[in-house]
C-alpha cells in the first residue's frame, strides 16, 4: 500500500475514512472538517470506542467512514493499533476501494512524538499478500490502495516528509524479507538469496560478494560445508557492505541462510515440515535492513553475512558422531544434524569477528525451545553486553517488535561438553535456547555481540490479529530503530 503522511487530504478524493478512536476520546486533533466528520459519525452511531468494536456508516463526502475502537487510552499499545491498521486494510479490500485516509487521534507511550513514521510503516505493510504463484481467482477488481495517514494541524512540514521517507524505506524492506520468507524452496535456494542480495545491494548502492563453494573450502568454513554436505544445491556465502563516509561506528549482522531445513539424517516428522522454508528469516533480515538503512543514508558502517544452504538427507550428509573443525579451528561433535543453524553461523560469526565491529547482531529461526518459551509473541534475546540487550529491548518495544532476554550463562556449558571434541552441537532438549546461543557465544569475539532468536516470530501459522499467515520481517524494525539509535 502506498501510504501518503498529510494533515489535510482532500475529502472529495476519498473512497473511504477511517478513524481509530480510544474510549471516551473528546478531542479529535486534526483539520475541523475530518473532526467534524468524526464526531459526527460517533455521535450518530453510539460508537464507544471498545477494541471489540467497529462500525461502517454511509455520508457524503467521503461516501463511507468506518471507526475502529482501540479500547482504554491507557492501555493503547502499537500492537493494538497494528491489529487496527491491518483490519483497515481487509476492510478497504472487501469494499473495492482505492483511496482511503486514516485519523489516528492519540499519542502513542514511548514513541516521542514519532507515531506517523510508525503508524505509516505497518499502513503500508498492512496490505500484503504473496499471491506469486496463485494463476487462477485472483481478485482483479481490488487494485493497489492509495492510503493518506492523517496527522495532527500542528505537524511541521519537514517532520511530515522524514516520516514518510522512512515509513516507507523501511515497509519496502519489510516487504522484500517477507517475499524471501514465503518464496518456495524449491525457488529460493542458496543461489537466489544470492541473487536477490545483489539485487537488492545494486539498487541502493551497497556492495555485495558472494562466494561459491571453492571460496567457503578456501576459508575454510567447516560448519557450512557440513550442513551442505547433503544437498544438491551449493552453498552460498554472502557479504553485503554498506559503508558511508560519515560512518563513526561499524555493526555487523549476522543471518541464518538455511533455504530449506529437513533436519538432515536427524530427520524432522512430516507434519509442518512445509514450514521448514522460513528457515532463512534470519538471512531476509540482514538484506531487508541494510536495504532500508542505505535507503535512509543512516550513517553506520554495517556489513551483512549470510551462510546460506540447505539441510537435507543423502549419502554424503553429514551425520551423527561426525566431528567437524569450524572455521576458528574449535571442533564441534555432531549429535544433532537438526541443529544446523548453529553450525553455520558459528562460522560466520568468527568472521565478523575477525572485522573487530562495534557490536555483531545475529538473527536465526533457531530453536524450538525459544517457541515453547515465548510463543509467536516475542523473539528471544540473548546478549553478553546488558547495555546493548537494554538497547535493544527498548528498541523493539517503540516499534512493536518484542524482545525477551533469557539467559546464556557459562553453567549452561556443562550442556554442550563433549567427550570427542571442543563441544558438541546440541545440548539436549532442556534449556535448549539458552544451549544453543552458549555454543553460539563460543564463536564470538566481540563485546557487544546479541543473537536473536526469530524461530516465533518470523513467520506466522496462520493469519492473526496484526497480519497474514506467512512471513512477518521480523529483525528490520528493531535494527533500523537500534541504527538511529546510535546516533541519538
Amino acid at each position: 500500500m502506498k501510504v501518503d503522511i498529510s494533515r489535510d487530504p482532500k475529502l472529495s478524493k476519498l473512497d473511504h475514512l477511517f478513524a481509530l478512536v480510544p474510549e471516551k476520546t473528546a478531542d479529535i486533533n486534526v483539520s475541523p472538517d475530518l473532526a467534524g466528520i468524526v464526531k459526527q459519525a460517533i455521535d450518530d452511531s453510539g460508537f464507544e470506542g471498545r477494541t471489540d468494536e467497529s462500525i461502517t456508516i454511509l455520508a457524503e463526502q467521503p461516501r463511507k467512514v468506518t471507526l475502529i475502537g482501540l479500547g482504554k487510552p491507557d492501555s493503547l499499545n502499537i500492537r493494538g493499533v497494528r491489529a487496527a491498521l491491518y483490519n483497515v486494510a481487509k476492510i478497504a479490500k472487501k469494499h473495492h476501494d482505492r483511496t482511503i485516509a486514516v485519523v489516528a487521534p492519540f499519542a502513542l507511550p514511548k514513541l516521542d512524538g514519532r507515531d506517523p513514521r510508525v503508524l505509516a510503516e505497518y499502513l503500508a505493510a498492512a496490505d500484503y499478500k504473496y499471491d506469486t504463484y496463485i494463476t487462477q481467482n485472483k481478485d482483479k477488481k481490488s487494485g493497489p490502495i492509495a492510503a493518506t495517514l492523517v496527522v495532527t494541524e500542528g505537524t511541521d512540514s519537514k517532520a511530515i516528509r522524514r516520516d514518510q521517507k522512512e515509513a516507507q524505506a523501511i515497509a519496502d524492506a519489510v516487504r522484500t524479507v517477507r517475499d524471501l520468507g514465503n518464496a518456495p524452496g524449491n525457488l529460493a535456494t542458496p543461489a537466489f538469496i544470492a541473487r536477490r542480495a545483489e539485487e537488492v545491494a545494486k539498487e541502493v548502492g551497497v556492495k555485495c560478494t558472494v562466494h561459491g563453494r571453492a571460496a567457503i573450502e578456501k576459508m575454510k568454513m567447516g560448519g557450512l560445508l557440513a550442513v551442505n554436505r547433503g544437498s544438491a544445491e551449493e552453498p552460498r556465502f554472502i557479504v553485503l557492505e554498506y559503508a558511508p563516509r560519515r560512518a563513526k561506528q561499524h555493526v555487523a549482522l549476522v543471518g541464518k541462510g538455511i533455504t530449506f531445513d529437513s533436519g538432515g539424517i536427524s530427520i524432522k516428522p512430516s507434519e509442518k515440515m512445509e514450514e521448514m522454508k522460513f528457515d532463512m528469516c534470519g538471512a531476509a533480515a540482514v538484506i531487508g535492513t541494510i536495504q532500508a538503512a542505505a535507503r535512509l543514508e543512516i550513517p553506520v558502517k554495517i556489513t551483512g553475512l549470510i551462510p546460506s544452504t540447505e539441510n537435507l538427507p543423502g549419502g554424503r550428509a553429514y551425520k551423527p558422531g561426525d566431528i567437524i573443525t569450524m572455521m576458528s579451528g574449535k571442533t564441534v561433535e555432531v549429535v544433532n544434524t537438526d541443529a544446523e543453524g548453529r553450525m553455520i553461523l558459528a562460522d560466520a560469526l568468527h568472521y565478523a569477528s575477525k572485522l573487530k565491529p562495534n557490536h555483531i547482531l545475529d538473527y536465526a529461526t533457531l530453536t524450538g525451545a525459544c517457541v515453547v518459551a515465548l510463543g509467536s509473541e516475542a523473539a528471544g534475546l540473548f546478549s553478553n553486553n546488558d547495555e546493548l540487550a537494554q538497547k535493544l529491548i527498548e528498541c523493539g518495544e517503540r516499534v512493536g517488535e518484542r524482545l525477551w532476554r533469557l539467559p546464556e550463562w557459562d553453567s549452561y556449558k556443562d550442556l554442550i561438553r563433549s567427550e570427542w571434541a571442543d563441544m558438541k552441537n546440541s545440548g539436549g532438549r532442556w534449556g535448549g535456547a539458552s544451549s544453543a546461543a552458549l555454543f553460539l557465544k563460543e564463536f564470538v569475539n566481540c563485546p557487544s555481540w546479541a543473537h536473536l532468536d526469530i524461530a516465533g516470530t518470523a513467520y506466522a501459522e496462520g493469519e492473526n490479529a496484526r497480519e497474514p499467515k506467512g512471513a512477518t520481517g521480523a529483525g528490520v524494525r528493531v535494527t533500523i530503530e537500534f541504527l538511529q539509535s546510535l546516533l541519538r
